[in-house]
């Protein structure tokens, strides 16, 4: 597949041509990549040929159902259309967004933190830049629902792929060697509220009731408990006593006074509304509507099961917590309505959040050379053989110095890593100091790499405050791992400018 060229000439008729800004070096980075790396077109193309295909499966199942209703007997006689989407052929329909646009705007969302704010959707609408590379494609901008849907259907392997291009781009400029290897953790805000254990219960229960409410449009009957909305109606106010409750005297003890109603409602609602779901569960097995609707129902279905699920587990936690005095481990706990994926994370004495805990390898000159998101709030010396051999795999480059802090102390880790072929491998603290030989830990070299490890601070500070890592707006575990990697990304190609840019000034003042 070529790659366009020329994508940046001065438009004519509009004697516009790009403003000198960081934003179109940044964007002059990311298409030099991908003039030098075509690669990377193809598989963003390979990524909407197969989001596309999945789109006309789904309407020739509808086209086949809706074929067969028109038919005398249409339940009789008729196969259902297995097709694989990958076997399908696309035709020529509406003309399709190119895969370098695509491409573009992946880079963009990684800039600007989204398309989802207001700030970052003037700022493209506002974009000499954009608009100059996008009429020199003979295209206008792209609406944001339609670019939001393209870029999410770029693969998590795309982006694997474009990230392993930019460490390449690194090394073959001689711009870094990957010869260091700094890791941390840091704490991110996921898109979620955490609230009080009272507040959860009524909210499922009423996010549960609304989608009841809801099942008629996708062809299942709608839910008939109006008992179920009074006794919701009941411990809100519960509810809003626990909450404004607290700080009076003898709170403790009223508060468990309330929780103990407010548990017994909840357990009475919960019988109520389980065999609705469970005649529900039954109904879609044999409902009879389009493919593209099933689906809706399916999923609207497996919503109401896990919110129900959720609800069953906030009664037992709050026993538990409240009513018997026990402790309840986090990962037993449901943090967020609207995020199953996160934890809570309580990251050296700051303020905790409910979100994800990336790690994060940074190399001697700032690239990132690794990226993993576990689930929850994940220890941080589990994380450090697999970054390792990440961060390897990357760029072909053993690194010879690793240097982490106290939380990643590990004798098995640290055996692992000098097996691999480090040669100091730092690890700060006391912890760190107990396990390391007292002849490294003394040495030079070690008490070099451990000054080094603050470099990772100056990176976690950038990435959050500059490129917005501190927080996501998407939700679930694969669309956050989706999101952080873009704005790594964009952190990249933003290194690899200034690198660009350094150099040029060399050349010049030599």
């Amino acid at each position: 597949m070529s790659v366009p060229s020329n994508v940046f000439a001065p438009v004519g008729m509009l004697f516009m041509e790009p403003p000198d800004s960081e934003f179109f070096a940044y964007l002059c980075e990311a298409q030099r990549l991908l003039e030098r790396e075509p690669g990377i077109l193809s598989a963003i193309e390979a990524d909407l040929e197969l989001h596309g295909k999945r789109k006309k499966a789904l309407r020739l199942q509808d086209a086949q159902w809706w074929q067969a209703r028109s038919e005398g007997l249409p339940t009789i006689g008729l196969e259902p259309l297995e097709v694989a989407p990958e076997a399908l052929r696309l035709g020529v329909g509406r003309t399709r967004t190119p895969a370098s646009v695509v491409y573009l705007f992946l880079a963009g969302r990684g800039y600007f933190g989204g398309f989802k704010s207001s700030e970052a959707t003037t700022l493209l609408l506002e974009s000499v830049t954009l608009r100059v590379f996008l009429a020199n494609q003979g295209m206008d901008l792209p609406g944001r629902s339609t670019l939001t849907e393209l870029v999410n259907a770029v693969s998590s392997t795309t982006h694997e792929r474009i990230l392993d291009a930019q460490l390449r781009v690194a090394l073959g400029e001689g711009w870094d060697d990957f010869s260091k290897m700094l890791q941390d953790s840091t704490a991110v805000d996921g898109n979620t509220q955490w609230p009080k254990d009272s507040r959860l219960l009524v909210d499922l229960l009423g996010r549960l009731l609304r989608r009841g409410g809801n099942l008629e449009k996708v062809g299942l009957r709608c839910w008939d408990v109006p008992r179920v909305a009074k006794l919701l109606g009941a411990m809100s106010l519960l509810d809003k006593s626990i909450t404004m409750g607290t700080d009076r005297p003898c709170g403790a003890r009223e508060r468990r006074r309330l929780y103990v109603k407010l548990l017994r409602k909840a357990r009475r609602a919960t019988a109520l509304v389980s065999p609705a779901m469970a005649a529900t569960v039954e109904a879609l097995e044999g409902l009879d509507v389009a493919p593209s609707v099933s689906v809706r129902a399916e999923r609207l279905v497996a919503w109401m099961q896990t919110d129900l699920a959720n609800v069953q587990r906030v009664i037992e936690c709050c026993e538990a917590r409240v009513i018997r005095g026990e402790k309840v481990a986090v990962q037993d706990k449901v943090l967020s309505m609207a995020d199953p994926d996160v934890g809570f994370i309580a990251k050296g004495g700051r303020e905790s959040v409910v979100g994800y805990k990336p790690q994060l390898a940074r190399s001697a000159m700032g690239f990132v050379t690794g990226l993993i998101v576990p689930q929850g709030n994940a220890a941080d010396s589990g994380q450090l053989v697999p970054m390792f051999d990440q961060v390897v795999r990357r760029t072909g480059v053993v690194p010879k110095i690793v240097s982490v802090d106290d939380g990643y102390s590990s004798r098995e880790g640290r055996a692992a890593l000098l097996a691999r072929g480090v040669e100091v491998m730092s690890i700060s603290g006391s912890k760190g100091k107990w396990i390391t030989p007292s002849e490294d830990w003394d040495s030079e070299a070690y008490a070099t790499a451990r000054d080094d490890r603050s470099a990772v601070e100056s990176l976690m500070f950038t990435i959050k405050h500059g490129f917005d890592f501190g927080s996501v707006a998407r939700r679930g575990l694969e669309n956050v791992r989706a999101e952080l990697m873009e704005k790594v990304l964009a952190y990249n190609f933003c290194r690899l400018a200034a690198c660009r840019r350094a150099a040029r000034d060399h050349a010049l003042a030599a």
